[in-house]
Formats: C-alpha cells, structure tokens, sequence
C-alpha cells in the first residue's frame, strides 16, 4: 500500500520536471524570436498563450497528481507552484522586455524615417528656392535680351542713317573735288587742284594728297611765320583783286609782285622735288586769305 502511492508521487514529479523543462525550453525560443521585429514578438505572444495553456495543464495535472499523493505535503506542494509561478512571470518579464526592445527599435526606425523626410523635405524646398531664382534670373535676361535687340534695331537704323550721311558726303566731296581745276602756277609747274572757297579746302584736306594751313594775313612790318616759311604783306588792292607779298625761304627772300587771287604761286623748299603752293582766294583792304598748300612727304630733288 505505501509503494503505490510513494510511485505515484514520483510520476508526479517527473511529470512537474518535464513541465518545467519544456516551459524553460520554450521560453528560450520565445526570446529569442522575439530579437529582430515586431513580427517575432506576435510569435512571443503566440508562443506565450502556448505556455500559458501547458501550464494551465501542467497544472490541472498537478491537481490531479496532488490529488493522487495525498501523502504528500501541503508546503512541498506549494512551493512547486510557486516555482512554476516563478518561471512563468520570469519568462513575462522577458517577453515584456523583449517587446519593449521591439518597440524601440521600430520607433529608432520610425524616426529615422521621419528625419529622412525632413531632410528630402528641405532639400525639395531648397530646389524650388533655386527653380524660383532660376526663374526669376531667366526673366531678367529675357527683358535684358529683349532691351537689348530693340537698342541693336536703334543702332541698326543709326548706323543705316550714318552709312547715308557718309554716302552723301563722300558724293558730295567727290562732286567738289570734281569740280576743282588744276592750273599751271607762276612757276610753269602744273599745280596741284586749285581751292577757291572754305569748302573746296575742306575736301582737299579730306582727299588728304597735300597737308593744307589756312590763314588770314595783314598787312604789316614784320613777316609771319607760316608752316615752313615766312610771309609779308606788302600789299592788297581789293578794286584789281590784286596783291604783294614777299616770301622768306630758307635763306632767301622771294617776292611775289602784283598777283591775282586763286593764282598758285609755286616756290621750293630745301631740297623739295615739289614746290610748295600758296593761294589767295580773297583780297581785302590790307589784308589776304587763302591757304598753303605743302607736300605729305616731301622729296629731295637731285
């Protein structure tokens, strides 16, 4: 009689030992899906409703061991469920841990995602600011480009009218240089084209052959000195149109007596091979005005 029950009691124990050893088993796994996602702590939780039922039957075997074992004692009995109680809450906390671990990491990710919208955020404002700017610099050089075709079409039109003005000029300076004869001086050389006005001057020294020195004379004492040579007013009678002068040439002295205006009065300079010519175009009262005309370059004569 007391083998029996002694037998069933070690039954018991080996099944509450097995109970144990399987809930210990089995919450190592747990923890250990429970690691990498929020994905494993459902399997946790899974797998704790699983402990949970084989603990309940662990437990109703236990009652119906301890039922059986009547032998056995009150504060042996309870310290096994205590035991048990302990391993149970043990493997909670670590499920609790487990899950908050879980939830930390997928809030960690949650923020980091966050902080990668922010940044794509700013970045997207930062291209629109530049798209604006971009836009904005875009207009400006449209109307700079659109200012700057209208003043090309003003600057067109200028330089239409100005090629005009030059083509008229030039026709007109070829007309008057057309129109200016060339004569044989006092010398018997052929002259240069004879000027008789302001104008024909001025197309002479456009035509840019001879250089030209314009000059208004009064009669007086001293001579006036003239380009290269020296000039003196001898005399200017306005009712022949006639006049006197005297020439200061290097070392000599040459006068030109009685002349009618817009007669070129030749005289050589140094060793010019071309004479220098001096014509009056207007004889007043004491005075003369007309315009020396002198070689660009001038040649020696052999």
């Amino acid at each position: 009689m007391d083998e029996q029950p002694q037998s069933r009691l070690s039954l018991a124990t080996v099944v509450l030992f097995a109970a144990f050893a399987g809930l210990f088993i089995a919450q190592i796994f747990t923890i250990r899906s429970l690691r990498s996602t929020e994905s494993r702590l459902a399997a946790v939780q899974a797998d704790q409703s699983k402990v949970r039922e084989m603990i309940d039957g662990e437990v109703a075997k236990l009652h119906e061991a301890t039922a059986l074992a009547a032998a056995t004692s009150a504060a042996e009995r309870q310290k096994a469920i205590d035991e048990v109680r302990d391993e149970v809450e043990k493997a909670r906390r670590q499920a609790r841990g487990v899950a908050g671990k879980v939830k930390e990491e997928t809030m960690k990710s949650v923020e980091d995602l966050a902080s990668r919208v922010n940044v794509s955020e700013s970045r997207l404002k930062q291209h629109q600011d530049t798209d604006a700017r971009v836009a904005t610099e875009l207009t400006s050089l449209k109307q700079a480009t659109k200012s700057a075709e209208s003043t090309l079409t003003d600057v067109s039109t200028e330089v239409k009218q100005v090629r005009t003005e030059v083509a008229n000029t030039q026709g007109q300076l070829e007309r008057t240089i057309a129109d200016l004869k060339r004569t044989t001086g006092d010398m018997g050389v052929l002259s240069g084209l004879i000027a008789t006005n302001a104008k024909e001057i001025d197309a002479l020294k456009q035509l840019g052959d001879r250089n030209y020195t314009e000059f208004t004379l009064y009669k007086g004492k001293e001579p006036i000195k003239l380009a290269d040579v020296s000039i003196l007013l001898k005399k200017a009678d306005v009712k022949s149109n006639r006049y006197t002068l005297e020439l200061q040439v290097d070392d000599r002295k040459i006068e030109k007596k009685d002349r009618e205006a817009n007669e070129p009065l030749q005289f050589y300079v140094g060793g010019s091979r071309q004479p220098h010519e001096l014509v009056v175009n207007q004889v007043g009262k004491d005075l003369i005005v007309g315009y020396l005309a002198t070689p660009k370059a001038p040649a020696s004569r052999p």
